[in-house]
């Protein structure tokens, strides 16, 4: 009885592993330069009233919505000429060179600016040290008069968050990432965004927390 119930044992802790595994695949993107794991079909509304459709996704190592075309990724050229860009229910707009996500749209409009940085792996050396590896990081391009590009990253970078968090107030564009930028921002409305920062505990790195306190914004100045 005792051996049946321990090779059972054995089975089901082995599948758990096997789960726990194929989990981690399936939740690991594939695609670490870009903002989503995929390239989602997208409306691109121009300025001039018109729209397209394309299989997009938006790189936020070099802030570039790129588009699917016949087996070839390329930049969205002429920003300029873009009113916004919809990728899976979110909105982005062009802000010079970049796209900028709409996350609240009111008389205080808030945008996260998706970007990330990206470093040489750290590899091992004496005493438990680490050192940069000395290797070229840049993101591999395809010549093709500048619009081409190639989704291949080199094998020795990390890539880690580094998106900013701007409020367009009284028609200029202000960027935070803290608690005390956002205060300095609104500081006529100080008081009111420390208490609510401590009764809803806020993290600014985080979308939905960025979402709370840009609709507070709105009610505050109602």
């Amino acid at each position: 009885m005792f051996l049946k119930a321990g090779k059972s044992l054995i089975i089901i802790v082995l599948c758990l592993i096997a789960f726990d595994l194929s989990a981690q695949t399936e939740t690991k993107n594939p695609l670490p330069q870009f903002l989503f794991p995929k390239f989602s079909g997208t409306i691109i509304k121009m300025k001039a009233g018109n729209t397209y459709s394309a299989l997009v996704n938006y790189n936020i190592i070099d802030e570039e919505m790129i588009f699917e075309q016949k087996g070839n990724y390329m930049a969205l050229d002429k920003p300029e000429l873009i009113d916004s860009v919809f990728i899976r229910n979110k909105t982005f707009v062009p802000v010079d060179k970049a796209f900028y996500e709409v996350v609240v749209n009111k008389p205080l409009t808030f945008f996260i600016q998706h970007k990330s940085k990206y470093a040489p792996v750290a590899s091992a050396t004496a005493y438990g040290m680490t050192s940069q590896v000395n290797a070229p990081t840049n993101v591999k391009r395809i010549q093709g008069g500048n619009q081409v590009r190639s989704l291949d990253l080199p094998d020795n970078v990390t890539i880690s968050p580094a998106s900013v968090n701007w409020v367009r107030k009284n028609g200029t564009l202000e960027k935070f990432t803290t608690e005390r930028q956002l205060l300095k921002i609104f500081s006529e409305k100080e008081a009111e965004l420390k208490e609510f920062f401590k009764k809803e505990k806020l993290d600014l790195k985080i979308t939905e927390d960025v979402i709370k306190i840009a609709n507070y914004c709105n009610e505050l100045y109602k």
